[in-house]
């Protein structure tokens, strides 16, 4: 599929073809469409890819290169953008490609963590850096090698096991009542009810919502497998909304104002060490003890793609454990 935007007067064409960007420069829009159209079907083939010196491209410009011509099959383009901008601020990532060491990356991990930065910011940079490598190789000729192979990644923090506790679900309630925004209690009740990710929540149509079967469908997830989401009785009296338009999103509201409401609700009603995502653990505990722990049924509510991931994520508390023995 092509991409065409325009540039200084010209059309810049980009198609994603067996793996790798190609694009192109033209006069006129015309001629950028009927280039991308015979390399899609074949009648012409892409240039061979070029060797690329490692002494042509810094490690940050062959970032943001690397950025433009992979962000259209991401769903993580803003964090990815976010890590390039604390990456620009990095002296070593001014160097060109093949004079950036293992030892810079290392220098960079032990200060980061020494600072209190999480083992996981950490990692994704550093996989980010990586990631340009092997691009730069696979794509872009260069014939240099990866720095980033030679570095120890910090371990993966400790999996969340954070549950709302007794009496807290009302008191984060209330406290979101007061919200300037009255969806925050909707896109709360609806996080606990059906254990749907922050973004699969904000994207949500209510054409995606069939009242009927009560069901939720959701076309774009993070592993890009669609599903179908059950809707609690409690879920559906959140829907309940009179002649909605079918394009308009069952939350409205930008993930940004969200996360900043949240954080202040939680200040007023006094819990701590609880983040958005911890909502969805608490959902998907709670269709885990529904389901009597059939993990396979749970996958299809929860979205993974495998039965590990499903066990791994959830965790009851031992009271439910207790309940759940003859």
């Amino acid at each position: 599929m092509a991409s065409i935007r325009e540039k200084n007067g010209s059309y810049e064409v980009r198609v994603w073809l067996k793996g790798r960007t190609i694009s192109k420069t033209f006069p006129d829009i015309k001629s950028g469409k009927r280039w991308a159209l015979s390399l899609e079907t074949g009648l012409v083939e892409p240039d061979p890819v070029k060797p690329l010196s490692g002494a042509q491209l810094t490690l940050i410009l062959a970032a943001k290169r690397y950025h433009d011509e992979t962000k259209a099959q991401k769903k993580g383009v803003r964090q990815e953008r976010e890590r390039i901008v604390l990456l620009e601020r990095e002296a070593w990532a001014q160097k060109m490609l093949d004079e950036v060491r293992a030892d810079d990356l290392k220098a960079y991990r032990n200060a980061r963590l020494a600072q209190g930065r999480s083992s996981s910011t950490v990692r994704l940079m550093l996989c980010m850096v990586s990631a340009v490598y092997r691009y730069a190789q696979e794509e872009w000729g260069y014939q240099g090698l990866n720095p980033c192979k030679a570095v120890k990644l910090p371990k993966p923090p400790a999996a969340r096991h954070r549950r709302l506790g007794q009496g807290e679900e009302e008191r984060l309630l209330a406290a979101l009542s007061t919200c300037r925004n009255p969806m925050m209690v909707r896109a709360a009740i609806l996080a606990i009810e059906t254990g749907m990710r922050r973004s699969e929540l904000l994207r949500l149509r209510w054409c995606d919502v069939d009242m009927a079967r009560q069901l939720a469908f959701l076309p774009e997830t993070k592993n890009g497998h669609v599903r179908w989401v059950p809707l609690s009785e409690r879920a559906l009296a959140q829907l309940q909304e009179p002649s909605p338009n079918p394009q308009d999103p069952v939350v409205p509201i930008s993930q940004s104002l969200l996360t900043q409401a949240f954080g202040h609700a939680l200040k007023r009603a006094g819990i701590e060490d609880l983040r958005w995502h911890d909502l969805r653990h608490e959902a998907l505990s709670r269709w885990a003890h529904k389901l009597n722990g059939d993990v396979f049924k749970l996958s299809l509510v929860s979205g993974h793609r495998t039965i590990q991931m499903a066990q791994r994520y959830v965790h009851p508390v031992a009271s439910e454990l207790m309940a759940a023995m003859p």
